[in-house]
This record gives C-alpha cells, sequence and structure tokens, in this order.
C-alpha cells in the first residue's frame, strides 16, 4: 500500500475537474472536408479526437487550455501509452474524447491521468470505452497546488532528456537505414569483393540477365476467406503486407485449401500495395495476390537475389501501376534485370554482406530495448512523482484538503451563477 504525505488528499476526478463533454460536436469527414473547401491553413482549427488531432476544420468549440481524455479508441490496458493530452488556444473536439478543465493544474491531471490503470473503469473487448460516470470516480491523488507546479516541473525537466535521448536513438536507427544501403550499393558494384578477388586471383566477371531466366516466379492467389483459420488447419498462409519486415515471416492465418503454393526458400516479395516487402519462406506455405514466390535455379544463390532485390527494390516499384493502389505484373517481374557475378563470388559477397548487416542487427537490437527502457522509465517516473516521493513537501504549502475546500467554494459559486 502506498502512503501518501499529510498535505495530500485523495479525491475523485470530478471534484477537480469541470467536465466539458456537453460542448462536444462530432463532425463526420464529408462534411469537414466540405467546410474546409477554399480555406487556408491559417483559416483553420485543429479537430481533436481519442489520441491527437484528426484533421483540420473552419470553426472552433474551445479557446484556451484543456485536457482531453480518450473515451473510447485510447490505449488504455497499455501503460506505455498516453490516453491523455493537453490542448491549447482554438479547437474543436469530436465525441471520442473527454474535455476536461481542471481547478488543479492541467499538466499535473494530464500526467496523473498517463500512469493511471484505467482496467476497472473501461468496459468492452475490441473497442474499449471509458463512459462518463466511471470517468468521474477516477481517483485523484492531490498535492498542495505549489508542490503540483514543483512536480511537473521535475517531470518535464526528466522528460526532456528523455525526448533527446530517443531523437538520438532514432537518428542512429536512420543512419543504419542509410549504412545497409551503402553496403549492398557495395557489394553489387563489385566493391565488397575487390580484396578477396586480388587474394584468390580471380577476374571480376558478372553478366546481365532477366529474373525469368534464371527463377521460376509463382503469382499468388487468394483462396477463398472461408478456408482461412487461425486452428493450423492447413498451411501457413501470407497476403504480404504486416506480415512483413523480418527476415522469415511469421503466420497469422492458415488455409486449408490452398491455390497458390510458396516453398521453403522461395524468396516472397510483395506485388501490391505496397509493392517491394521481401523475406524469405521458412516452410511450404499458401500466398495470395499479394505475393509472389521467386524460386531461384542453379545459376544464382538465394539470398545474393533477395539482397539484391531488397537494394534494387525502387527500380521495381517505378515500374508498379494503378489508380487505388501501386502493383507490379508478373511480366515485371520476368522482365527485371539482374546483374550477375560468378556463383563463387555470389556466395562470398553474402558473407561480406551478412557480416556487415549482422553488426547491424545487433545495433538494430540495442537500440529497440533502449527505446522500450526509455518507455518504462517515463512511467517509473510518473508512479514516483504521484507518491509524494519526487520532489520536497514544503510545510509552508497550502494543504491539498484546504485547497479542494476553495475549489468547492468556487464550484458552487459558478453554480449559482448558472455557469
Amino acid at each position: 500500500m502506498t502512503f501518501l504525505p499529510n498535505n495530500w488528499i485523495t479525491t475523485d476526478l470530478e471534484s477537480i475537474a469541470e467536465i466539458l463533454d456537453y460542448k462536444r460536436v462530432p463532425i463526420n469527414s464529408k462534411e469537414r472536408q466540405k467546410r474546409k473547401e477554399n480555406k487556408k491553413l491559417n483559416e483553420l482549427y485543429p479537430y481533436y479526437g481519442a489520441t491527437g488531432q484528426v484533421d483540420y476544420i473552419n470553426d472552433y468549440l474551445f479557446d484556451g487550455e484543456y485536457v482531453l481524455l480518450g473515451e473510447d479508441g485510447a490505449p488504455f490496458l497499455n501503460p506505455l501509452k498516453n490516453k491523455a493530452y493537453i490542448v491549447s488556444g482554438k479547437f474543436w473536439v469530436n465525441n471520442h474524447a473527454h474535455i476536461l478543465k481542471g481547478y488543479i493544474s492541467n499538466n499535473y491531471l494530464c500526467f496523473y491521468l498517463n500512469q493511471y490503470n484505467f482496467i476497472s473503469h473501461v468496459t468492452g473487448t475490441t473497442r474499449l470505452k471509458l463512459n462518463q460516470s466511471s470517468m468521474k470516480n477516477i481517483t485523484i491523488k492531490v498535492a498542495p497546488l505549489n508542490e503540483e507546479t514543483r512536480i511537473v516541473e521535475k517531470i518535464e525537466e526528466l522528460f526532456s532528456d528523455l525526448d533527446k535521448a530517443t531523437e538520438d536513438l532514432k537518428k542512429t536507427q536512420e543512419q543504419l537505414k542509410i549504412y545497409r544501403q551503402a553496403v549492398l550499393k557495395a557489394a553489387f558494384e563489385g566493391k565488397l569483393t575487390e580484396k578477396w578477388r586480388v587474394q584468390n586471383s580471380i577476374e571480376l566477371l558478372f553478366e546481365e540477365v532477366l529474373l525469368k531466366d534464371i527463377t521460376d516466379i509463382i503469382m499468388g492467389q487468394s483462396p477463398p476467406s472461408s478456408t482461412y483459420n487461425t486452428n493450423k488447419v492447413g498451411l501457413p498462409f501470407y497476403q504480404g503486407k504486416k506480415e512483413f519486415g523480418d527476415l522469415f515471416p511469421t503466420p497469422e492465418k492458415y488455409c486449408s485449401e490452398p491455390k497458390k503454393i510458396a516453398e521453403s526458400n522461395d524468396i516472397l516479395i510483395s506485388v501490391r500495395a505496397p509493392v517491394g516487402p521481401t523475406n524469405i519462406c521458412k516452410e511450404k506455405s499458401c500466398i495470395g495476390r499479394g505475393l509472389a514466390a521467386i524460386r531461384t535455379k542453379e545459376k544464382i544463390e538465394k539470398y545474393y537475389l533477395f539482397y539484391y532485390l531488397k537494394y534494387f527494390v525502387f527500380d521495381l516499384i517505378e515500374k508498379s501501376t494503378g489508380t487505388t493502389f501501386n502493383a507490379i505484373s508478373k511480366d515485371t517481374l520476368e522482365s527485371f534485370k539482374v546483374s550477375l557475378f560468378s556463383l563463387l563470388e555470389q556466395q562470398q559477397i553474402i558473407k561480406e554482406i551478412e557480416s556487415r548487416l549482422s553488426v547491424c542487427d545487433k545495433l538494430e537490437e540495442t537500440i529497440e530495448q533502449s527505446l522500450k527502457k526509455i518507455e518504462y522509465l517515463r512511467q517509473s517516473i510518473l508512479k514516483k512523482a504521484f507518491e509524494g516521493k519526487f520532489v520536497s513537501q514544503d510545510p509552508n504549502d497550502l494543504p491539498a484538503y484546504e485547497l479542494l475546500k476553495q475549489i468547492k467554494i468556487e464550484k458552487d459559486k459558478m453554480s449559482k451563477n448558472g455557469k
């Protein structure tokens, strides 16, 4: 059990914040688009939803600083994601966010809500909802007003340091992407194997061939959705899109009646919406129309072609066509040109690439772990802040219970005045 300092108090959200949900007005996207026509950006106002700005509109409902807390569609059960955020100025809000104006510090309230455990307040399964009556009963730990200011300042100072660390890590991630491309560029220009050729007295030999001459290409075909399942009946089923990214895809669905099949070690490439993401088929699988399976023949090493396609993916994207989404045909794939080194040099190129990219992979993993640690550290900071362990207490501060008395007096006055 957490004990609070003597000059803190526990109350409900309704006691320390004005709830202005009755002023919300949702506007559908078609109407918003109509209201934005022939307007410059400086003539429009932000339009907010559950987790942030979703659009602009030509008018505003609020003017000032407020805390918006998701009503539905917010990540209530994810401790690392924000559920509340502060907005200021002139803006519009739809009915997916509660509107709060704190009688205490808005920043304090917002930070508090972003570390709060909402599990007993939300309802629903696929889309969680925090209704107003449940929100009003959220327990708030209130510090003296001056201490709230000190807590907010300390949180912001520490979060600023974490923001800088996050920015540096993400810059490194971008640099790694550039380095990966530089490695592949050098590989297919023959630069990574220059010393190897000299040491082994091997001449630089390569030819340009069409993809259809060195591979078999199988275009995917989606089976009836009634044959999909998650019970591992049939073959793993891939359509591309979000399954792609890792070297080997992880199946989310299976198919009991596959139309087109990729064999183990085939290269899988997304051929529509989007074009380009590439990986290796780990086992015999069903492939939908968003994919093509490329099966290498004797003249080319599988991983050589895999890395080649990853590097020259923009050449394929440039050849894609379509209005709703881009796609490439089998003819486009078949006519794609590949520069082939000797089999022996292909094998050495693969070694040179993988020795460098493995270092990138380890560094990428370290960066991802560091980014996760930063997010957990943010939550740890917030937890400590609202346990009264973050900044020193000042006995001269007006106690929180006195603050609540003042708030009640102010609310009663407003109620009598009809506000």
